[in-house]
């Protein structure tokens, strides 16, 4: 019954990221490399994200038995990454929960930065990683693959792990044009993305 309970839970998990995240992460690419544009619409720019989010998550969630039918019993030792990977997300996230502020994580301070000033923040997680709520994300992908066993999250995997570092420098880009030479210190103390890696 636990094990059931469990199985259903996890199946639910990663196909719910599969189908609703894809929409999130486009719209933060699409938002980073047209920052200049984006500002001159200032918040109206998330109306897109009331339209582009739904259509593309129905459409995933219309082919979502054709999306899922692949799935590989993952054997323990990937359970076992999954359930790592899984706890670094929670504990990632919550150590970034107690330094971003909430106009940051909406992006808020990227698209009004005259509205909402900031100063770099680099401290708490932020001395580790320049970029944590990206590394969350990107833990709670690996946990919904490595726990499922689902082809499709093992695509939407290395489809991020491809799109992710791209999204970064990009970023990167108008946060040196914002800061200057403070975040460029910045990025020469801190890693981008992994604690205690050169990347």
């Amino acid at each position: 019954m636990v094990t059931t309970i469990l199985g259903i839970a996890i199946a639910v998990f990663a196909q719910g990221l599969v189908i609703l995240y894809p929409g999130v992460f486009l719209f933060w690419f699409v938002f980073h490399t047209r920052i200049d544009y984006w500002r001159t619409l200032g918040k109206r720019a998330y109306l897109w994200t009331l339209i582009g989010w739904p259509f593309l998550s129905s459409t995933l969630l219309l082919f979502s038995d054709r999306i899922f039918r692949v799935r590989w019993p993952p054997p323990w030792w990937l359970l076992a990454i999954g359930v790592i990977a899984g706890a670094a997300a929670l504990w990632a996230g919550g150590q970034a929960a107690k330094v971003i502020s909430r106009a940051t994580l909406l992006g808020l301070v990227e698209l009004e930065p005259q509205r909402n000033r900031q100063p770099i923040m680099q401290t708490g997680i932020y001395a580790r990683t320049r970029n944590p709520v990206y590394l969350t994300h990107w833990l709670i992908i690996v946990c919904a693959a490595a726990l499922s066993g689902y082809a499709a999250n093992w695509v939407f995997l290395g489809i991020d792990s491809l799109v992710l570092p791209l999204l970064l420098r990009t970023e990167e880009k108008e946060l040196i044009a914002r800061y200057g030479r403070e975040y460029r210190d910045y990025m020469r103390r801190v890693p981008r993305f992994f604690p205690g890696w050169p990347w």
